[in-house]
């Protein structure tokens, strides 16, 4: 007996419904029979880490490192002093090798903190760095407004002194003294994770490489800056590194040289950036 078109669609219909349900069941079954693997870390995979930005951010690509790699050797034995902490970042250690070499790394992640710890003293002498923990007090949220007071506050222009004493709200005091009183060949800023609004921003750390930067005295400090694709990074790091000082740029991350210069109580020749 030949069916109907209309019992042949629904014979098909029922079917593939059927067939769907039991894939589903599967699926199901398969996922919930599974033992549970325990969760890899940044630094188990060799990822990108990088304290509360391990969830929001891909780390450097293998250009912008090749870039942040070729800076610090082309300083190397040097002052480097990182604001981010990764197992990508912290193979820069490794680069600044050699007699006189001060490397250190700054970040919010107690997790990422005890990782590197653990790894630097598996390499011995060689590569060796500090780690220090800090807090970022403001969310990236918050960007427009410190600026807009910092650039009404006389305290946070050009600093004359040691960082560690400036009364600007963008300084980040609270790292410790050998941070603050250090001189300091090479910055990079890759952290904090400053991806949404809610997470803690890069303003403080950005302000602070450009301070210790003009603080410095001798020569000229290079300053690279991550995630550049970013309003608040490019924000602050036209306001406080300065376009003129932009020598070089791969991807996401822009190479700013600070030299010794300019004007006494701004840190750019030219008027800030107009923000609208």
């Amino acid at each position: 007996m030949m069916m109907s078109p209309k019992q042949l669609l629904t014979t098909i219909l029922i079917v593939f419904s059927t067939l769907s349900f039991i894939k589903l069941m599967l699926l199901t079954h398969s996922a919930s029979s599974s033992p549970a693997r325990p969760g890899r870390s940044a630094w188990d995979a060799g990822g990108s880490g990088n304290g509360t930005a391990a969830a929001a951010t891909d780390g450097l690509n293998a250009k912008e490192f090749a870039l942040l790699r070729s800076v610090v050797a082309a300083r190397a034995p040097c002052g480097l002093l990182v604001f981010g902490l990764s197992p990508q970042l912290l193979a820069l250690a490794a680069v600044n090798d050699g007699q006189g070499a001060a490397t250190a790394f700054v970040t919010d992640s107690a997790e990422d903190a005890a990782s590197a710890r653990r790894v630097l003293a598996g390499r011995g002498p060689g590569g060796s760095a500090a780690v220090h923990r800090t807090t970022y007090p403001d969310p990236a949220g918050e960007a427009w407004a410190l600026l807009r007071r910092a650039r009404a506050s006389p305290v946070c222009g050009r600093p004359t002194g040691t960082v560690r004493k400036s009364g600007c709200r963008l300084a980040l005091t609270s790292l410790p003294r050998e941070v603050l009183d250090a001189r300091w060949d090479v910055v990079v800023v890759d952290g904090p994770s400053g991806a949404g609004p809610g997470e803690p921003g890069r303003m403080g750390a950005i302000y602070t490489a450009a301070a210790l930067a003009r603080a410095a005295g001798g020569g000229a400090v290079d300053v690279a800056v991550h995630n550049m694709n970013r309003t608040v990074e490019r924000w602050y790091a036209r306001e406080y590194l300065c376009e003129d000082n932009l020598v070089a740029a791969k991807g996401r991350l822009w190479h700013f040289r600070v030299a010794a210069g300019g004007p006494p109580d701004a840190f750019c020749s030219t008027a800030p950036v107009q923000i609208f």
